[in-house]
């Protein structure tokens, strides 16, 4: 496997994926994906394209097994990195199943530098790319994971 491509979230046009997804002859689009509805953009996407598409996340069943302490900070700006490096460590093993030759993930900001050395570290090229938040997201509340 010559590489991997990682993008936090999604833009709010295709345009810059589809480029990047010929470009790179991408086989297999990933997505931290766990709690989005069905069939959500990136999802939609690979269908359109007819590209396989996996989520690399954790389960909701999977998450409830491991505690996440930033749900109880003062601070809404903490992140647990014990949840964040245990969800990583699993998207490492599924990305590396999944992709036949080119793959691009799709994560959220936080993951793309942390992630992309996971990889680089077992011998992948990474090609990180990142997209502002506030320009493709309203960050109105603390995204979450539902676990009940």
């Amino acid at each position: 496997m010559s590489f991997k491509r990682i993008l936090p979230w999604i833009p709010p046009s295709t345009q810059r994926l589809r480029e990047l997804i010929q470009d790179h002859k991408v086989d297999t689009i990933l997505e931290e994906a766990t709690g989005l509805p069905p069939k959500a953009c990136v999802e939609a996407l690979a269908d359109e394209l007819d590209i396989r598409w996996v989520n690399v996340d954790l389960t909701v069943e999977q998450r409830r097994l491991v505690p996440d302490s930033a749900l109880t900070s003062v601070y809404d700006t903490f992140q647990d990195l014990t949840l964040h490096a245990q969800r990583e460590n699993a998207w490492v093993v599924k990305v590396s199943e999944a992709v036949a030759t080119s793959g691009l993930l799709i994560c959220g900001a936080c993951h793309v530098l942390s992630f992309g050395e996971k990889l680089r570290g077992l011998g992948f090229e990474v090609e990180a790319h990142i997209y502002s938040p506030n320009r493709i997201y309203d960050w109105g509340g603390r995204p979450r994971v539902s676990t009940k």
